[in-house]
């Protein structure tokens, strides 16, 4: 993969070229969803939200097998052995693997998003240390920090300004409980994003709310 942001939608803009096309995976029964493989998009991202079963793996073989493009397996469950059978099976293409299949072959790890859990160059290094090539999950951060470590999403309205942390690449503003709000704009995930010289995938969704 070349070293850029990969934007993955649902549905695009034809003007904008190809990109990553998700919905690929499993039916709850375990067979193949079956959804059309298309001819101009750079590559296809395939969830574990149900687990297949042996002829769901079959026809995921087939389905796959004479695709060119890049495949990004956006696994969020325990390793499964028969999804380590699929990504045996694509040893040919060009497949990003979470890190519980980092031992079968790949051409890189897909690792985050990062959660402003320490200087964001540090938690980099470390994962390239750990997996070799990787490839960033590039969800905007927006992550409310307590005193003691805890951690929570921040789902409400965000404030009107905030104020640069040049160790996390994002902005910060405390909050009236003392709690820490860590958030990206456009411009700063695209800063952190072009600084770290490695891959990286964006929703397009996720995109559009910063």
């Amino acid at each position: 993969m070349k070293k850029c942001v990969y934007f993955a939608e649902n549905q695009k803009n034809p003007e904008e070229g190809a990109g990553l096309l998700p919905g690929y995976g499993f039916r709850p029964d375990g067979s193949w969803r079956g959804k059309p493989i298309p001819v101009e998009e750079i590559g296809l991202l395939l969830d574990d939200r149900c687990l297949p079963n042996q002829a769901g793996l079959a026809a995921a073989c087939r389905a796959l097998s004479a695709w060119e493009g890049i495949i990004i397996l956006d696994f969020e469950r325990p390793f499964f052995c028969l999804l380590a059978e699929l990504i045996k099976s694509l040893q040919p293409k060009r497949v990003v693997v979470p890190p519980s299949y980092s031992d079968y072959p790949h051409t890189g790890v897909l690792v985050g998003p990062w959660q402003g859990n320490g200087g964001y160059r540090a938690w980099l290094s470390e994962q390239q240390r750990r997996y070799g090539r990787i490839v960033l999950d590039a969800a905007p951060l927006c992550v409310q920090c307590y005193p003691g470590g805890r951690r929570c999403p921040w789902d409400k309205a965000m404030p009107e300004t905030g104020y640069p942390c040049p160790a996390l690449g994002c902005l910060h503003r405390r909050l009236p409980d003392g709690s820490i709000l860590l958030w990206d704009t456009k411009q700063t995930l695209v800063d952190r994003l072009n600084a770290s010289g490695v891959p990286a995938i964006l929703f397009r969704s996720d995109w559009e709310r910063i």
